[in-house]
């Protein structure tokens, strides 16, 4: 399987997840709303019981008075008396029956909210789930993408280094660093079918035997805030195959000093080769 494929069936993997889990969302926002309203309306039928309760008790109250006022009125009439009591009986008796009514309505409340709570707990354990998995996915993706990034860097080879003057028009290699007039830098950009194909810079960076960037102009790269100093730089058009080049890099005279120079090849800012030769 290429890289491409891979890196393809990653996004499809992501992108289904992620649909997952937002129809996983919206199923634990809409139960939310679902337990909220239950809650509400429970609320609701609790005063409603209450307030009726209150008005039977009134209402009692209020017959058990009348029923004194008549009987301290007149005490013959105890027909109309036995009567009023038992009208009051009759309205107690009423008072467990409605009594009952909203203990089953409580109780049907309570079933309800109880399934509730269990779905709710169900969806809140398949979404921490989702997201364990999706933190598994973002991690293998940041892995791959690095793999990924890597397989596409340049990678320089059979980096040779060497002092050269000028003799009437012809280019003569020294190994004397008084007679060091360029450096020349040859190198071969290694076969990379996964690096993008086009035009590149590359730069030459010569450290001398003080460690310093040997640069008669020199170039600079500013990196995450940090300045790159390199000696030379060359633009070539890689095709994914092998890729010789040679630079000539014209240094500042007095940086030539006798004593081991570093080499250092980058594309970009990403080391791809080095040598190390000595002038005399």
């Amino acid at each position: 399987m290429s890289i491409k494929t891979t890196v393809t069936l990653l996004k499809i993997s992501t992108v289904t997840i992620l649909s997952f889990a937002f129809a996983l969302g919206m199923k634990y926002y809409d139960s939310i709303q679902k337990y909220e309203k239950l809650q509400e309306l429970n609320k609701i039928d609790k005063e409603a019981y209450a307030n009726d309760l209150k008005e039977i008790l009134s209402r009692y109250d209020a017959e058990v008075q009348k029923n004194y006022q008549l009987t301290t009125q007149n005490q013959n009439k105890k027909g109309i008396v036995v009567e009023n009591e038992s009208k009051s009986v009759r309205k107690m008796k009423e008072v467990p029956n409605t009594s009952t009514l909203y203990l089953k309505k409580i109780d049907s409340f309570k079933t309800v909210l109880k399934k509730q709570n269990n779905e709710n707990s169900e969806l809140n354990t398949q979404v921490s789930t989702l997201k364990d998995k999706n933190r598994e996915l973002a991690s293998k993706n940041l892995a791959n993408e690095t793999i990924i990034s890597t397989s596409k860097n340049l990678t320089a080879i059979n980096v040779v280094a060497n002092g050269v003057r000028i003799s009437a028009n012809n280019i003569i290699e020294t190994k004397r660093f008084n007679t060091t007039e360029q450096v020349k830098v040859c190198f071969t950009l290694l076969e990379n079918k996964a690096a993008i194909k086009g035009y590149k810079d590359i730069y030459i960076q010569i450290l001398n035997p003080e460690n310093k960037v040997v640069a008669k102009n020199g170039e600079v790269i500013d990196s995450d805030n940090k300045l790159l100093l390199f000696s030379a730089k060359t633009n070539v058009y890689y095709d994914n195959e092998d890729l010789d080049v040679c630079v000539f890099v014209d240094p500042n005279k007095q940086q030539i000093i006798k004593g081991d120079y570093e080499i250092n090849i980058y594309s970009g800012i990403n080391l791809i080769g080095s040598t190390v030769f000595s002038l005399k």
